[in-house]
């Protein structure tokens, strides 16, 4: 019997003693593992064997929808206590869930600092550096000394869990500077922090878009980063391992878009609740489908007069369509990353053309020949290759400009990939397949 084996078999028996035993001993990620997995039924029982330290570490640890059902049966007072052992972050992203009422009592029962600066939080976006930011960083005034500024440090060292920089604040609280360690411990004693400190630094301003900050981090390979307001007064910091989690959203909730669904129907047991977010995206796919249908239709005269067109229907459409999904990849996941903007457009637009037309000659010429062999008729062979490579430039071209023109218009650039790509390309490639085969139809049956 395995590890997992051994503790599905305790969980079922309830032991309790054994299953305590194992929690005091194991990791708070190991733990949130463990709650994660649990059936809905077990997981606040389990959750209520952790002692007083580990629970808090364990709540910031678990999925979202297991810290919903946790937090839905925890009494206001024991969420209070857990809560104040949080960083602000922290307890910001779990009172944020809470509903009205019981966020107000929780609220009522934090110091008045702590309820401050998680009012404070909660004011701003979810997906900004304001709301990913943790309030608790260690910083000196420009006017103290080296020796002054290590007392300082010393005095906030217990509000922060790890000290990744020391920032320095002029007299009305703005951010002028860091602080090197090294510089501070190997400089005489009454050297001012002014001249030691290092003015410069990045600065990330709390209305930043964290998918933005989260490149900045990438960018510079950051630990840590302070967040100042529009007044360039510090508000807090954000470290590597905030930014770890919301690169991995990110991430996440690009694929699923890609996918035309989102990462909650994971978290959902309803068959209707899943449907229900699936559902938009295949009717735009069902009407797409209709509209190929309507496109098909349309030159049902050409089709009659050359059958041997239609075998090759499903290589135009599905060669179109795998083009435009590589080329809309590519081009929302440089957006993501921050290598791809709008100021490249052009330069990026006219090698993505370049691309497609070098595999529209090749697919073309393959797909060509196979028609000339397969059929004994040159003239559909012409039709096949020449609209297998127009098919393939246009949809590399379509694959890159719709994400552009999303990003333009200040939509998840990830949304153009996908089905959306898909059905576009489908309809563009059976439109330039039946054109010219109509316009070349002389040649084809004389």
């Amino acid at each position: 019997m395995n590890r997992t084996e051994e503790i599905e078999k305790r969980i079922s028996k309830k032991d309790k003693r054994w299953l305590t035993k194992f929690f005091s001993r194991s990791h708070p990620a190991d733990i949130a593992t463990v709650l994660d997995r649990a059936d809905d039924s077990d997981k606040t029982w389990l959750f209520s064997l952790l002692g007083k330290e580990q629970a808090p570490d364990v709540l910031a640890e678990v999925e979202e929808e297991t810290a919903r059902r946790i937090l839905e049966e925890l009494d206001a007072k024991r969420l209070s206590g857990i809560i104040a052992e949080l960083e602000s972050d922290e307890a910001a992203d779990i009172i944020g869930g809470l509903p009205p009422a019981k966020r107000e009592e929780v609220l009522q029962r934090a110091s008045p600092q702590q309820r401050t600066e998680l009012r404070q939080l909660l004011r701003y976006g979810e997906e900004t550096a304001g709301g990913i930011m943790a309030t608790e960083y260690v910083a000196v005034s420009d006017e103290v000394t080296a020796d002054e500024a290590i007392e300082q440090i010393r005095a906030q060292a217990d509000e922060v869990e790890e000290i990744y920089n020391v920032y320095v604040l002029d007299k009305n609280g703005r951010l002028v500077g860091h602080l090197p360690l090294k510089k501070l411990f190997l400089c005489e004693g009454n050297t001012k922090v002014s001249k030691i400190m290092d003015p410069e630094m990045v600065k990330i301003t709390t209305d930043m878009d964290q998918e933005e900050v989260a490149n900045i981090f990438s960018k510079y390979d950051f630990v840590a980063v302070p967040v100042v307001d529009r007044r360039g007064q510090l508000v807090g910091r954000i470290t590597v391992d905030d930014v770890l989690d919301v690169m991995e959203e990110e991430f996440t909730e690009d694929i699923y878009k890609m996918a035309g669904s989102d990462g909650e129907e994971l978290l959902r047991s309803s068959p209707f609740r899943v449907a229900r977010i699936r559902l938009p995206w295949l009717i735009i796919c069902l009407f797409g489908g209709m509209i190929s249908a309507s496109v098909i239709s349309f030159f049902s005269g050409t089709l009659q007069q050359v059958i041997a067109l239609v075998a090759f229907i499903p290589v135009i459409m599905a060669m179109g369509g795998n083009i435009g999904i590589q080329s809309s990849t590519i081009t929302v996941r440089g957006i993501a990353t921050g290598r791809i903007d709008l100021s490249h457009r052009r330069r990026l637009l006219l090698r993505e053309i370049g691309i497609g037309a070098l595999m529209g000659i090749a697919c073309g010429t393959i797909v060509g020949l196979l028609a000339a062999l397969s059929y004994a008729e040159y003239t559909l062979a012409l039709v096949v290759g020449t609209a297998m490579f127009s098919a393939i430039t246009v949809s590399a071209t379509i694959g890159v400009l719709m994400p552009l023109i999303f990003r333009y218009l200040k939509i998840d650039p990830a949304v153009a990939a996908g089905p959306f790509i898909t059905t576009i390309n489908d309809i563009v490639g059976l439109g330039i397949y039946f054109l010219l085969a109509t316009l070349m139809l002389g040649w084809l049956t004389s």
